[in-house]
C-alpha cells in the first residue's frame, strides 16, 4: 500500500471523529473487505462503535466494547492486534456480540488492531469479511499502519488545540498586563492632579483640576470596560491540561528544571476547585524538588482511573549539591506551609496528600482524590 495518500487522508483531518471516519474508509478500500468499522474510547473503559462502512444490520451502533467482550475486548485488554477466522465459533473471544456480528451481519473473518495514544488505547480499528480466508496477516499489517496514522492525526489535533489554548492564555495575560499598566498610570495621574489641586486657591483652578480628574477617570473606565470585553470573548475556562502545562513551563523557565508530564486515563472537565488543587500540588511538588533535592528532572504523573484521581510528583534526576547539614528521615511527611495547606484542601475533599522523603534526597509527593466526588462537588 502506498502510504502517502492514506496518511494524508487520515492524519490531516480537522476533528477526531473525521480522523477515525477517514481511517475506516481507507481500511475498507485498501483491503477490499466487506466491512470496516471503529470503536472509540469515551474516557472510561467503554468503546462504542462510532464509524462503520459496509454495515447493514441496524443494531450495529448499539455495540459497546468493554474489556474481554468480543474480539475488540480482547484487543483492548491485551493491547495487541488479533484476527479470528470464524467469529461465531472462535474460542478466544466472548459470545457477547455473536448475534449481531455473525448472525445479523453475517461476518466470519474479523481483524482488529488497537490505536494507541498518550493514555493507552484510544480506539479500535476493524475490518471484516463474510467469507473465511479473505483476511490474513496482510490485513492486520495494513490495519496497524492505518492505526498509526490515526494516532498521528489525533495527536496533531491535540497539539493544535493546545497551541490555540496557549495563544489565548498569552493574549489574556497580555491584556491583563496592559490593563494593569494603563490603570496604574491613570491612577497615578489622578493622584497627582488631586495633590496639585490642593495648592490652587482660586475656584477656577479647582474646577479645572476636578474636570481633568473626571476625564482621566472616564478614560480609565473606558479602557477597563474594553479590556474586560476582550477577555470575556475568550473561552470561559481554559482546559485543565493547558493550565497545568502553562504553569509548569513557567516553572521550568524560572528554575531551569525540566518537568515531564505523564497522563494516564481521561474524564470530563474537572470542576475548577479540583483542577486548581491538582495544579497547585504539581507546581508545589516540582518547586520543592528543585529547592530541597536540587532536581534537574521531575516527573508529574496524573492517573485518572475509575474511582480515583491520583497525582504523583517524583524526582528523577538531581544535580550534585554540597552535603546537607541535615537529611530528613525517610518517614517525614512534610511540614512546609505550602504542603500543609494543600493537605488540608485535599482532606476537605475526602482525599489525602503524602510526601515521602528518601535518604538520597529524592522525594515523592502523592495526591489522591476520590474520582466520583469530581462530578458532584
Amino acid at each position: 500500500m502506498n502510504i502517502h495518500a492514506p496518511a494524508k487522508a487520515i492524519a490531516l483531518q480537522p476533528t477526531p471523529s473525521a480522523v477515525v471516519r477517514a481511517a475506516v474508509d481507507v481500511a475498507r478500500d485498501a483491503l477490499g473487505s466487506d466491512v470496516a468499522f471503529a470503536a472509540v474510547g469515551t474516557g472510561s473503559t467503554e468503546f462504542p462503535i462510532t464509524s462503520a462502512k459496509g454495515i447493514r444490520d441496524p443494531r450495529w451502533n448499539s455495540i459497546v466494547v468493554r474489556p474481554h467482550t468480543g474480539l475488540g475486548g480482547e484487543v483492548l485488554t491485551r493491547e495487541r492486534p488479533m484476527i479470528v477466522a470464524d467469529y461465531a465459533t472462535d474460542a478466544h473471544i466472548s459470545r457477547d456480540f455473536v448475534e449481531i456480528v455473525a448472525r445479523g451481519e453475517g461476518l466470519r473473518a474479523v481483524a482488529c488492531v488497537p490505536v494507541s495514544g498518550p493514555a493507552g488505547v484510544e480506539a479500535l480499528l476493524y475490518a471484516g469479511a463474510h467469507l473465511d480466508g479473505v483476511l490474513g496477516d496482510r490485513a492486520v499489517a495494513v490495519l496497524e499502519q492505518l492505526g498509526a496514522f490515526v494516532s498521528v492525526g489525533l495527536e496533531q489535533i491535540r497539539v493544535r488545540e493546545l497551541e490555540l489554548e496557549l495563544a489565548r492564555l498569552r493574549e489574556r495575560e497580555r491584556l491583563a498586563n496592559e490593563l494593569h499598566d494603563s490603570v496604574a498610570q491613570r491612577l497615578f495621574t489622578i493622584g497627582a492632579l488631586a495633590q496639585a489641586s490642593r495648592a490652587k486657591e482660586d475656584p477656577v483652578g479647582h474646577l479645572e483640576a476636578i474636570e481633568e480628574i473626571e476625564a482621566t477617570a472616564a478614560d480609565a473606565r473606558r479602557e477597563l470596560r474594553d479590556t474586560l470585553l476582550a477577555l470575556h470573548r475568550d473561552p470561559e475556562n481554559l482546559t485543565f491540561d493547558v493550565q497545568l502545562d502553562g504553569e509548569l513551563r513557567l516553572l521550568e523557565d524560572v528554575t531551569g528544571c525540566t518537568v515531564r508530564v505523564v497522563r494516564r486515563g481521561t474524564f470530563a472537565r474537572m470542576p475548577d476547585h479540583i483542577a486548581r488543587l491538582v495544579i497547585d500540588t504539581a507546581v508545589e511538588g516540582a518547586r520543592n524538588a528543585v529547592k530541597h533535592a536540587h532536581a534537574s528532572l521531575v516527573e508529574v504523573e496524573i492517573v485518572r482511573a475509575e474511582g480515583r484521581l491520583s497525582l504523583v510528583v517524583r524526582t528523577l534526576a538531581v544535580d550534585m549539591p554540597p552535603e546537607p547539614a541535615h537529611t530528613p528521615p525517610a518517614s517525614e511527611t512534610g511540614t512546609g506551609t505550602g504542603i500543609r495547606t494543600l493537605r488540608a484542601r485535599a482532606e476537605r475533599l475526602g482525599g489525602s496528600l503524602r510526601l515521602a522523603a528518601a535518604p538520597t534526597s529524592r522525594a515523592v509527593l502523592r495526591l489522591d482524590l476520590p474520582y466520583n466526588d469530581l462530578a458532584v462537588r
